[in-house]
């Protein structure tokens, strides 16, 4: 968005897109304080390519398979120190075909993930809700 564009935004329009933006934010910052934004985003990209593979996500992603497969890992069940992983995501392998085929799926958590996600950018989240009292 140019500074011209932001300038036609008017200041109540300018908070309500940011209590959306914190909402959203804070559902995955709830999950880990301080998780990057790349986990966020391949979070994101499995969740709108549900059943895609490994190397597709990570070309949707602009990153390389190592990477992904680190992404994965942390949102999935062992990150790369072999601790626990957030459990949002399951990579499942392919039982016919192309047995290194793996595919991404979100698990029940991810799809509550999700889901609140989704309702914090409909403007449900708790930010949102308490500027909309507040006027």
């Amino acid at each position: 968005m140019s500074n011209h564009e932001s300038e036609e935004l008017s200041p109540q329009t300018r908070e309500q897109v940011s209590a959306v933006m914190l909402d959203v934010v804070n559902v995955f910052l709830r999950l880990r304080e301080r998780l990057p934004a790349s986990h966020i985003g391949t979070f994101l990209k499995v969740a709108t390519n549900e059943g895609a593979t490994v190397s597709e996500l990570a070309v949707k992603c602009s990153v390389s398979g190592a990477v992904m497969s680190r992404h994965l890992g942390e949102l999935g069940g062992r990150n790369r120190r072999g601790g626990a992983g957030l459990g949002l995501i399951a990579v499942v392998q392919e039982i016919h075909g192309d047995r290194r085929e793996r595919r991404v799926v979100l698990t029940a958590r991810g799809v509550a993930i999700a889901r609140q996600a989704i309702a914090a950018a409909r403007g449900e989240g708790p930010v949102s809700q308490g500027l909309r009292k507040r006027t």
